[in-house]
This record gives C-alpha cells, structure tokens and sequence, in this order.
C-alpha cells in the first residue's frame, strides 16, 4: 500500500470511529487531484460526503458554517492539526503524513551545518515524522539537535506561529526546517536572528534562503503608513483568523486623529480593496496576505505587530508633541 493509499484508509476509519454520516471535507490544494478518491473511498464506506473545492489554507480557514447549512454532522480539515478554533459542529483534523527521504539531502549538503555545534529542528505537520531521522544523523556528526515544543506539536510551525522555534532558540546556534514550500520557513526566517537553513524534500537539498526582498517591503510598508491619514482595517470571516480586535485598531488611529473603517471578506486581496479610499491598510487576519503578497495591495499594508511598531513610534511622537 503506497502512502496516499494508506492516508485515505486511515482517514476513512478516523471518520467511522467518529460514527459520521454525512460529511463535509477541505483540503489542501496540493491533494485536490487526490479529490475523487478520496471521495469513492467515502462512497464504498457508506458515508455521505461533500468535497469542498473552495481553498483551504489551514486550521483557521474552516467551512463549519457551510458544512452546517448541508447538514453535515461531521467536518473533515484535511492536511492540518488542532489549534483551538472554536467550531460550529463537530471537527475532525486529519494529517496527511508524507513520505519522504531526508537523509540524502543530509549526505550531501551536510557541509553546510558542520560549523554549528546546536541545531534546532522544525517542520511543518505533515512532515513531522521525519525530524527523528534528522536528529539522528546530526547527532551521528557530533551537532546537538533540539526539537522544540511551543503551542502546536513537537517540532511543529506555522508561517504564523513559530513557538516551536522560540521555545529552544537560547540553546541552538541555527535552526534547520525540514519540510517543503515557503510560508512556514518563510516565518521562522523572519522571526529568529540565528542562521536559518531548509531542507527542501523535493529538491533533495540544504539551502538558507535570503529573506531581504520581504525585510525590505516591510520597511517600505512602514515607512510610508507613517504619512498615512486614513486606514482601512481588514477583517477575514474565516473563524480560526480572528488575532486582534479590529475595534481596538481603529480606536487607537483615532485617538490620534487618524481616520478609520473597518472592511470584512472571505478572501482578503486587492481587487476588493480598488473603490476603498485609504492611505493604508492593517490586516487582521492571516499574515501569509501580508508577508507574501505585500506588493499586490497599492497601499502599505500592515499585520498587526508592524501595526504595534507604527503606534508606538506615532504615540510616542504625539506625547513629545504635548
């Protein structure tokens, strides 16, 4: 039985334990073209299920609402793990592990980590099986490696929670992510100051990424939302995107004379945002919009820490001015 094979098999009984009838599952983009069969998988087990083609980003972007309305008495999120949102029906979160082969990327480009003496260990859910290899061989070299626990699973991280790395940062020289894409590295290389490599399992290869492209818009982004008179805050009704209170924003812009509406979608992207009058904007929701797609918006857009930096440079400057 190859890995997809099994993952469906397993995914099948997870949902029979769970006694569901009739269910509601999203998945990632990268398995839609396993879609149809994990849907004849569903119809020989005599479960009622509805394939979501919507786009499915993670933990926090569930469809409860929409499986409710079918009447479904299950939801499937396929891909990702548990991280507290609160769901409007019952909820299951199914792993999709991946195979893969870490040790001839290791083999190869070992070189490139000999020089640290501790190195902490990342990836992201579907690969987190491979880290004790990983481990394994660093330690056969002589390095230390740690696998840090955070707020997710061991080892586990988010483009937009790196606990993971923080929580093993003070004992580690460099951090090395295991896995494959560029959001989830993309976080820790913008979050930690010690020398950050990926594991690509694709590509077979050990590479550190230059992250100055994004450094350079975020200060760009900053720089010109200081001029900014007018904010339009941005809010996902996705239920699991929900990080600040938007009211707070704009009561903070206004205290400082700044205008400031609230605007709320599905999909946060700049063709909705072309009639907003607005100098700037502050995203509420999931950073990968900001972090990723900065340079498509044509206003600075800000996540909610640069929103922190900016108020506290502009409060600081308004009580000198008092």
């Amino acid at each position: 039985m190859n890995n997809v094979e099994g993952n469906i098999a397993e995914l099948v009984e997870a949902v029979r334990a769970r006694g569901a009838k009739r269910i509601f599952i999203q998945i990632p983009e990268g398995l839609l073209m396993r879609a149809q069969d994990i849907l004849d998988a569903f119809d020989s087990a005599n479960v009622k299920a509805f394939m979501s083609l919507e786009p499915c980003y993670g933990a926090c972007d569930l469809r409860d609402a929409e499986a409710e309305s079918l009447n479904c008495d299950l939801l499937v999120n396929v891909g990702h793990s548990d991280f507290g949102v609160n769901e409007r029906i019952p909820t299951l979160y199914f792993i999709w592990k991946v195979d893969a082969n870490a040790i001839p990327a290791l083999e190869k480009d070992w070189q490139k980590l000999a020089e640290y003496k501790s190195i902490g260990l990342v990836s992201s859910v579907n690969f987190l099986q491979i880290l004790p290899e990983v481990k394994a061989f660093l330690e056969s070299k002589g390095a230390a490696a740690h696998i840090g626990k955070g707020s997710l699973m061991e080892g586990q991280v988010l483009g937009c929670n790196v606990s993971s790395a923080l929580a093993v940062d003070a004992r580690v020289d460099a951090f090395l992510f295991v896995g494959s894409g560029h959001f989830h590295p993309l976080g820790i290389g913008l979050r930690v100051d010690k020398p950050f490599y990926v594991l690509d399992l694709e590509r077979a290869e050990i590479t550190k990424p230059d992250y100055t492209k994004f450094l350079k818009q975020r200060y760009l982004a900053l720089a010109l939302a200081r001029e900014a008179q007018s904010f339009a805050v941005l809010v996902s009704g996705k239920p699991g995107q929900h990080f600040v209170d938007p009211y707070t924003i704009k009561e903070r812009l206004e205290r400082l004379g700044k205008k400031a509406w609230i605007f709320t979608m599905d999909r946060i992207t700049p063709d909705k945002l072309l009639a907003i009058r607005a100098d700037a904007y502050v995203n509420t929701a999931c950073p990968r919009i900001t972090v990723e797609n900065r340079g498509e918006f044509r206003k600075p857009l800000l996540n909610p820490d640069e929103f922190a930096e900016l108020m506290r440079e502009l409060e600081s400057a308004a009580r000198v001015a008092v």
